[in-house]
């Protein structure tokens, strides 16, 4: 089983997420719906491109349709000493985040998750989400304990 960190920073408003400079790392994003608290509505990812040019295709695609006030939360992908990033962890974190999250805007990776068993610790500013996200059930259990 790999693991991995994503450090999270934010939340920030549409405008000044897309205006952000682009990170020199490889994430994920989560946007949110800003209201008492914060609603997931759609988890990303960027590899190929910067967080701000994805954030333009949701906006012209989507994202300015939607109600309410939008925030977005980046997280970087960190990955265990001795480890490379690659495309291919960087959207298995995407779609296990997906699976689990179940975000409404997101159309794919819902009804199952079968990449690699991974097993994902949310830090920094994580807004909503859950601390810790595995496939294993159980797992997830004995560590939400260690973490209390």
């Amino acid at each position: 089983m790999e693991w991995f960190e994503i450090y999270w920073r934010g939340p920030y408003t549409l405008d000044s997420a897309i205006s952000k400079k682009a990170s020199e790392s490889y994430g994920v994003y989560a946007i949110f719906e800003k209201s008492r608290s914060f609603k997931l509505l759609y988890i990303g990812e960027t590899y190929w491109q910067t967080f701000g040019k994805r954030l333009k295709q949701h906006r012209k695609e989507w994202l300015d349709n939607v109600r309410g006030q939008k925030v977005i939360a980046f997280g970087d992908v960190l990955l265990p000493q001795g480890k490379h990033i690659s495309y291919e962890r960087v959207t298995d974190v995407e779609k296990a985040l997906i699976h689990y999250l179940r975000p409404p805007f997101n159309t794919v990776s819902k009804r199952g998750y079968f990449g690699r068993e991974i097993l994902i610790f949310n830090t920094g500013k994580s807004c909503s989400l859950d601390k810790v996200i595995c496939h294993d059930p159980g797992l997830i259990n004995i560590l939400k304990k260690s973490f209390k």
